[in-house]
């Protein structure tokens, strides 16, 4: 099971980015989340963005990681591609609630 390192709560801005041709969408993290979390894997988090909390994972590919912006997220804030959000999040205590 890996170890992560709990950094205590981040908070960011960021711009909400489609995710390719597909319908998903993501922010990126500005900071490096090797250096924050002791990983380069997969980090599970608690998100909340715009006020709207849930459970995620930070994962990465071929660059910085990444947190997916869920639909059910982007229509309970009214955001879409294009547009900022606040975005604060914390490694999750349970991890095992936290979903692939």
């Amino acid at each position: 099971m890996p170890t992560w390192t709990d950094p205590g709560p981040l908070e960011f801005d960021a711009v909400v980015t489609a995710a390719g041709t597909r319908s998903g969408a993501f922010v990126a993290l500005p900071y490096d989340a090797a250096e924050l979390f002791g990983t380069r894997g997969r980090v599970p988090v608690v998100a909340d963005v715009d006020g709207v909390a849930y459970h995620a994972s930070l994962v990465a590919y071929d660059g910085p990681h990444l947190l997916a912006v869920l639909r059910s997220v982007r229509e309970a804030t009214g955001k879409r591609v294009g547009d900022a959000v606040h975005v604060s999040l914390r490694l999750a205590a349970d991890v095992s609630a936290v979903p692939r």
